[in-house]
């Protein structure tokens, strides 16, 4: 077991954390399977409008992946198919009959996880619709199941703000978590790393069995997938690292002890612009009005994620496929005279430009405003405090820019995502998104192998 420590980085303490308080919202009245969700899927429809689907029956497909697919939540009947620029396939909306009439899977014992064979494991998940919870570095994307991963990565840490709590995510489902654990173990002749935080409950995250247990410390970004791989089995050239969710395993293992898709999910309702705070058990891909009974959206953002890694989906939208959070926060746009004149007292800063800066740190109220303009980027150490990875951000960032492939790669571009960076997008003077930079570099890197 190993226990690692950081000091860089910065947790940004927003109001609206989640309480204790958990509801259920079990039959939401629709659901959405998302394709932008799953980065590297190449979607093909398997239904129309007006298909009844149970839970459990494809939806999606993928063009490349054989056997890979996205199945409904729910069962009911395809209300909607939303299509983007040039036909891009935006979602599948499913009205939900509240029957969950499910197809059905084999069920194993659970003395019999650990001694399945990968390829029957394998798939298992493909028909189940589950393989898409496995992602891989480099590049962020659904995992091969061709793929030899020199390990596995279970991602049970998040230090993003108003982050979900664990315990609150996997309450209840320690034998499903365990269960699950036994399956990862036969898809990798390399070892599974469960990544808690120090301290974490429940007490599974340290203590399972049959993987290795790492804790981690620190302020954000420390629980990213990054840091992790890093601190624990680093990759080089030509390595292959899978990871999952935590509350993707716990689903796993469900799914291999009951032999029906597990739908439930535990997602935190997050931010000051909720009416009410907390946590919802519902099922996946779940519309966020139904989460927030007595939201009032008007000029607020809505966010599937946290606020710095997230994608805005709006006050129509739906949980995103990897998400434990919902984020609503107030919309920017208003101009203050003469605002960088005031001492500021409750002004957030990262630069000591205001008093705040100087009194004891509080919670803070934050809307979407750059509180800036766009500039030219200038060489400083900014960035450098806010990633813990062991990368110099600048010249990372600038090798991007220019398109020089081979330096991006030597200053370690494949061993990151965007997230990665989010907190430098967040403080850098020159309001650059570093973020988006490096997910262009190494979307062209993918693209030209």
């Amino acid at each position: 077991m190993g226990s690692y420590t950081f000091t860089k980085g910065k947790d940004i303490k927003l109001k609206g954390a989640a309480g204790d308080e958990v509801s259920d919202v079990l039959s939401p009245r629709i659901v959405a399977i998302q394709p932008p969700d799953f980065r590297g899927l190449k979607p093909r429809l398997a239904v129309a409008e007006g298909d009844s689907v149970k839970m459990g029956t494809p939806v999606i497909t993928d063009k490349e992946i054989d056997g890979l697919c996205l199945v409904s939540p729910v069962s009911g009947k395809v209300k909607a198919i939303n299509r983007g620029l040039k036909r891009a396939l935006l979602s599948v909306v499913i009205e939900n009959d509240g029957k969950n009439t499910a197809e059905s899977f084999p069920s194993h014992a659970p003395d019999k996880l650990a001694k399945l064979k990968k390829a029957e494991t394998i798939q298992a998940l493909l028909k189940a619709g589950l393989w898409p919870a496995f992602r891989q570095r480099p590049f962020s994307k659904i995992a091969s199941p061709k793929d030899e991963p020199k390990s596995i990565f279970v991602h049970a840490v998040n230090t993003e703000p108003l982050a979900a709590d664990m315990a609150k995510i996997l309450d209840g489902k320690e034998k499903f978590f365990q269960a699950g654990l036994d399956v990862l173990t036969g898809l990798t002749a390399g070892k599974v790393h469960v990544c808690a935080k120090s301290g974490a409950k429940p007490e599974i995250l340290t203590n399972a069995k049959g993987v290795e247990c790492h804790t981690f410390s620190g302020p954000h970004p420390a629980g990213n997938v990054s840091t992790l791989i890093q601190a624990v089995d680093p990759i080089n050239k030509g390595d292959i690292v899978w990871y999952v969710e935590a509350q993707e395993v716990a689903r796993i293992g469900r799914f291999f002890l009951e032999g029906t898709y597990p739908q439930q999910v535990v997602v935190a309702l997050t931010g000051e612009g909720c009416a009410k705070t907390g946590y919802a058990r519902t099922v996946q891909g779940a519309a966020i009005k139904e989460l927030l009974p007595g939201t009032q959206f008007e000029g607020k953002r809505c966010i599937t994620g946290s606020v710095l890694a997230g994608r805005e989906i709006g006050a129509d939208g739906f949980i995103g496929f990897y998400d434990t959070q919902i984020s609503v926060v107030p919309e920017g746009g208003h101009r203050e005279l003469l605002g960088w004149l005031m001492p500021g007292a409750k002004k957030y800063t990262l630069s000591h430009t205001y008093l705040s800066a100087f009194l004891p740190e509080q919670e803070a109220s934050l809307d979407t405003d750059e509180n800036g303009g766009h500039r030219a980027i200038v060489l400083n150490d900014t960035y450098d405090k806010y990633t813990t990875l062991d990368i110099v951000t600048y010249f990372l960032l600038k090798a991007v820019i220019a398109g020089d492939i081979d330096e991006a790669e030597r200053l370690g571009i494949l061993e990151c995502d965007a997230e990665d960076f989010a907190l430098c997008s967040f403080a850098c003077p020159s309001k650059v998104n570093v973020g988006a930079i490096i997910r262009r570099g190494l979307d062209v890197i993918e693209k030209e192998g």
